[in-house]
C-alpha cells in the first residue's frame, strides 16, 4: 500500500467568506464536517495526521490540532504554515480542507521530487496549488521575514525560495469549494 513516510496537516483555519460559512465544518459524504471527511479518508497513508487551524475551538471532534502562533492574528496561510514547521521541524505535507479530491497518488508524486528542495508544489493546466505541497523547515526564516512586513502571499515567499513544481494533467482532482455551486458539486461526485 501507498504511504507518505511524512505528517500531513489539513489546512482549516480559512475565513470562507466566499463560501459564506466555515467551509471546514460543511457536512461531506456521511461525515459530519469536511474536515473529518479529509482526515477519514487520508489517514493510512501518512505518518500522521493533523488539522491546522486558528482556534480548536470551533470543532466539536478529536483530532491533533495544530494552532496558529496567537502573536499574529491574521487569518494567513503563512501564519499556519510557519506554525506548521515549528511544530515538526521535519518536511510536512500540507493540504486545504477545501480539496476533498486530491489523492494520496498525488502526495506520492511530491514526495518523490522532494530532495533538496524548500518547497514542492502540485500544478495542473488552471493553476499552481501552494495548499498541496510539501514544505521543508528550510523556509521558516523566509517566512518570519515576510510575515516581520505584513506580506501574507504564499506565492511571494516561494519565489524566493527553492520551490519545486510538479505538474499533473488533470485539474479535476484540486476542484476547490470556495462558493456554495462548487461545494453542491463536490457532493454530487462523491
Amino acid at each position: 500500500m501507498l504511504f507518505i513516510p511524512l505528517p500531513l496537516v489539513i489546512i482549516a483555519g480559512g475565513k470562507s467568506s466566499r463560501m459564506g460559512s466555515d467551509k471546514a465544518l460543511l457536512p461531506f459524504g456521511d461525515f459530519k464536517t469536511l474536515t473529518e471527511f479529509q482526515l477519514h479518508r487520508l489517514k493510512p497513508y501518512f505518518s500522521s495526521l493533523h488539522v491546522s487551524t486558528k482556534s480548536r475551538t470551533k470543532f466539536d471532534f478529536d483530532a491533533s490540532f495544530i494552532e496558529d502562533d496567537a502573536s499574529y492574528v491574521e487569518h494567513s496561510p503563512l501564519v499556519a504554515l510557519l506554525s506548521i514547521l515549528e511544530h515538526f521541524q521535519t518536511p510536512v505535507c500540507v493540504l486545504s480542507v477545501d480539496t476533498p479530491f486530491v489523492t494520496p497518488e498525488i502526495f506520492e508524486k511530491l514526495y518523490q521530487q522532494l530532495a533538496n528542495h524548500d518547497a514542492v508544489v502540485a500544478t495542473s493546466p488552471c493553476s499552481s496549488h501552494q495548499l498541496c505541497a510539501i514544505y521543508a523547515p528550510s523556509i521558516t526564516e523566509k517566512i518570519r521575514e515576510l510575515l516581520s512586513r505584513n506580506e501574507h502571499k504564499i506565492r511571494l515567499m516561494l519565489q524566493q525560495s527553492n520551490t519545486h513544481y510538479v505538474p499533473f494533467e488533470d485539474d479535476a482532482p484540486f476542484l476547490n469549494l470556495n462558493h456554495p455551486e462548487e461545494y453542491k458539486k463536490a457532493q454530487e461526485l462523491l
